[in-house]
C-alpha cells in the first residue's frame, strides 16, 4: 500500500474519524522515511536514521576505479549540480552516474549561498546512491560547517537562513505527523517544539540575542539546529569525516600538520563526531553544556579545517618540508587533497604534486570562479577537470601578477575563527567571540 493510500484509510479510518489506532506501523514507517527524504520512499525502505558509526581515517581505493575530488560549493546549487555532472557523478536526471567511482567533497557546503538544505539533500542522496551502485561519495566537513556549529553565523545569507527555518518548519510538522501515527520517538530526542519553546524563551532573556534577532530573525533557529546535537548538526554533519584517506590520497580542508599526525586521525575523527552529536565532554544529551566545547583541533589558524600551510599561490611560501613529513608518517599516503584556500588559477599541485589544491572559488557568492574538479585515474595520473575545456594533467599554477593572494583574501575568517576560539574560552557564546573579531 502507498503513502497516499495509507494516508487516505487512516483519515476516513473507525466511521470517517481518524484515530491514532487505526494508523498502521507500515504508514509510521513510510512517513518517516517521506518526512527525512525527497519524493516517496521506495518499497520497503526502512525510515531514515542518521549515520553515526565510526569514522575511519584510512578506505581503500578499488583497484582500477577512478577517484574524484570536488572542491568548496558554498550554498550555490546549480554550481553543485554542473561540478557533479563534469565529474560524471550525476546524469541529467540528478541520480548518481558514477558507478563504482569514489569522490569525495571536501568540504565547505555552507554559507556565501543560499541553497544550503537543497545541496546537503542532494549530496546525502547521491552518497546512497553511490553506495547502492558499488561506488563512495565522501562528504567531509570544513571551516565553514565547524564556524556554524560553534555559532558564527555571520556569512550566512538571509536566502539560507529562510530556508534553514522552512526546514525546520516541516520537521516540526513531520514530528507531528509521526507522533499522531504512532511512530515512536528515538529513545533520548527531545520534542522539537519544546525545544522551539525553550530557545525562544532564552532567546527572550539575552539582550544580545535579541540584537541578534532583530538584525537577522532567523539566526536563532540555524543556531539551533546547527548547534553541536542540533536535527541539522545530527543529519548532515556527524556522518562526515573531518580527513580521509582514500588509497594514497589524503583529503582535507585545510591541511593536516605533524601535531594532527601526533595527535591521532582517528581520534580527531571520533572527537569531531561526538562534537557534532552533542556527546563531547562525557555529555550524551541532545544539547548539554559540555557538548557545545570545540575540540581544539577545530580551532584557530593551525586547525585541520583552518590550515593553509600548503596552500599559498606562492609555492614558495609553502611549508613543503612540513607536507613531506606528514606524508611519510602516513602509510600509503603519496599526496594530501586540500580545499579552504581559493585558487584563482585553478587546480593546481604544489610541492612537486604533493599537494593538490582544488578550491576554486566557484559559488557565486565566493568568487564565481569556473567549475572545475580532480580526477585521479587507475594508472595514477592526476586531472584537471574544466567546464567547456579538455581534462589536461594537473601541475603547478602559472605565475601571477599584483593580484592578491587566496590567504589575503580570507584573513578575516581566520581572525573570525580566533576570535570564536578566544570567545569560547573565555566563557561566553562562540557566537560573541567571533562578532567581537569582526
Amino acid at each position: 500500500m502507498g503513502l497516499l493510500d495509507s494516508l487516505l484509510e487512516w483519515a476516513t479510518g473507525s466511521g470517517g474519524g481518524a484515530s491514532c489506532e487505526s494508523c498502521s506501523q507500515s504508514f509510521a514507517q513510510m512517513w518517516a522515511a517521506y518526512s527525512e527524504r525527497p519524493g516517496p520512499p521506495p518499497p520497503g525502505d526502512e525510515a531514515y536514521a542518521p549515520r553515526t558509526e565510526p569514522l575511519p581515517v584510512t578506505v581503500p581505493q578499488p583497484p582500477g576505479e577512478r577517484l574524484v575530488a570536488i572542491g568548496d560549493i558554498h550554498g550555490d546549487y546549480h554550481k553543485a549540480e554542473r561540478a557533479l555532472r563534469l565529474a560524471g557523478l550525476m546524469d541529467e536526471g540528478g541520480r548518481w552516474a558514477g558507478g563504482r567511482t569514489v569522490a569525495v567533497q571536501v568540504g565547505d557546503i555552507l554559507d556565501r549561498g543560499d541553497h544550503e538544505i537543497r545541496i546537503l539533500i542532494l549530496l546525502e542522496r547521491l552518497a546512497a546512491e553511490a553506495r547502492a551502485a558499488g561506488g563512495q561519495f565522501y562528504l567531509l566537513n570544513g571551516n565553514h560547517e565547524t564556524m556554524n556549529v560553534m555559532g558564527d553565523h555571520r556569512y550566512a545569507t538571509p536566502g539560507a537562513n529562510v530556508e534553514v527555518a522552512g526546514w525546520s518548519v516541516w520537521r516540526d510538522f513531520c514530528a507531528l505527523m509521526k507522533g499522531r501515527s504512532g511512530c515512536p520517538r528515538p529513545q533520548g530526542a527531545a520534542d522539537p517544539l519544546e525545544e522551539r519553546r525553550a530557545a525562544a524563551a532564552a532567546a527572550s532573556s539575552s539582550p544580545q540575542a535579541l540584537a541578534m534577532a532583530r538584525a537577522r530573525p532567523y539566526n536563532w533557529i540555524r543556531g539551533r539546529a546547527m548547534a553541536p546535537g542540533g536535527e541539522l548538526s545530527r543529519r548532515f554533519f556527524a556522518s562526515r569525516s573531518t580527513v580521509l584517506q582514500v588509497g594514497g590520497n589524503l583529503f582535507v580542508h585545510g591541511g593536516v600538520l605533524p601535531a594532527h599526525v601526533e595527535y591521532g586521525l582517528q581520534r580527531i575523527n571520533d572527537e569531531a563526531q561526538a562534537w557534532l552529536l552533542g556527546r563531547a565532554g562525557g555529555t550524551d544529551g541532545a544539547y548539554g553544556s559540555a557538548a557545545h566545547a570545540t575540540p581544539l583541533f577545530l580551532r584557530g589558524a593551525s586547525a585541520v579545517v583552518w590550515a593553509r600551510a600548503f596552500s599559498a599561490s606562492d609555492e614558495r611560501r609553502c611549508e613543503c618540508d612540513t607536507l613531506e613529513e606528514v606524508l611519510k608518517a602516513l602509510p600509503g599516503a603519496q599526496r594530501m587533497v586540500v580545499g579552504h584556500t581559493i585558487q584563482t588559477r585553478g587546480i593546481n599541485s604544489a610541492c612537486s604534486d604533493r599537494v593538490v589544491r582544488v578550491d576554486v572559488g566557484m559559488s557565486a557568492g565566493c568568487g564565481d570562479g569556473a567549475v572545475e574538479a580532480m580526477e585521479v585515474l587507475p594508472d595514477g595520473k592526476v586531472l584537471r577537470l574544466r567546464e567547456h575545456a579538455p581534462a589536461t594533467p594537473v601541475g603547478p599554477a602559472p605565475p601571477r601578477h599584483h593580484r592578491p593572494t587566496s590567504a589575503q583574501q580570507h584573513g578575516k575568517e581566520v581572525a573570525a575563527a580566533a576570535g570564536a576560539a578566544a570567545g569560547a574560552a573565555a566563557g561566553g557564546s562562540a557566537a560573541a567571540g567571533s562578532a567581537a573579531a569582526a
